[in-house]
């Protein structure tokens, strides 16, 4: 799920990022002084954020006082290794400041003192500042899910309606039928209720529809729990589509047929919502 949230403590101002990923992904961008503490920062953010890829950025602090330091004696090292070497090739050229300043390792800076409550109070306060505005991407998120939910309610109601239609509409095809290959003579009426009921019972998808509002409910009651609800969401869709398709299956009828494609686009579209979800 997507967010923006920021943190200030003391000196410390501090922002967290987080975008879709099915786990967690956390990556963090510290100065060279606060290496040391990545671990802690590591342990807080997965400690209430469990999914997504999340980038934690801390800028350095505006710390006044900080000396550069120089390590002489590598600086001299450098400097009579490089004077050796220009000997041995013959080069002329005298070795110079600007050559000796261009070997980074000689340099270095005093650690700043780091005050880790307000580090860590700031982390904590970008993290919640990073939920709230999640929070906010989920609401809208579940409106639209409960919408097609609706939706997915509503299709369903009319392929059960349908499905009365659709057996009586078969009867009659198969009466047709009949007289046509007995080139209109009187039909068994007996021979024709034993073949609609065969018609009916190959064709019967009430278990289906059944199954299909169990999930249905189950899905609303999720939706709106509260809890880490992504997954077990994703679950449920994947046992929708399958009782859809088996209803498709079944029934070769032209109006249950376009709600059933209605009902797996929808399924589709809510698929790809509660990716989004934590």
């Amino acid at each position: 799920m997507t967010g923006y949230g920021r943190g200030t403590s003391g000196n410390f101002k501090i922002e967290v990022r987080s975008s879709n990923h099915k786990n967690i992904d956390i990556h963090i961008n510290l100065p060279y002084y606060l290496f040391s503490y990545e671990t802690e920062i590591r342990k807080l953010v997965r400690k209430k954020l469990n999914r997504g890829r999340v980038d934690v950025y801390v800028p350095k602090q505006d710390i006044e006082g900080i000396k550069l330091n120089v390590n002489r004696s590598l600086a001299k090292e450098y400097y009579n290794a490089l004077n050796l070497l220009k000997d041995e090739l013959a080069i002329n050229e005298a070795i110079g400041i600007q050559l000796l300043a261009s070997q980074r390792d000689i340099f270095f800076m005093d650690e700043p003192e780091v005050n880790t409550d307000d580090l860590y109070k700031a982390v904590d306060l970008a993290i919640d500042d990073l939920k709230k505005s999640r929070s906010d991407e989920a609401r809208e998120l579940i409106d639209d899910i409960s919408d097609r939910v609706h939706l997915l309610h509503s299709y369903l109601k009319e392929i059960e309606d349908q499905r009365q239609d659709f057996i009586h509409s078969a009867q009659e095809k198969l009466r047709d039928r009949i007289k046509e290959l007995l080139d209109d003579k009187e039909v068994d009426e007996s021979r024709l209720i034993q073949e609609t009921a065969y018609l009916v019972e190959k064709s019967d998808i009430t278990e289906e529809i059944v199954r299909m509002k169990s999930h249905l409910k189950h899905f609303e009651g999720v939706l709106l729990s509260g809890d880490t609800i992504g997954k077990k969401l994703d679950f449920i869709v994947q046992e929708l589509r399958r009782e859809i398709n088996t209803i498709s299956a079944k029934v070769q009828d032209s109006g249950i047929s376009t709600n059933a494609v209605e009902s797996k686009h929808e399924l589709e579209k809510i698929k790809e919502q509660i990716q989004n979800l934590q």
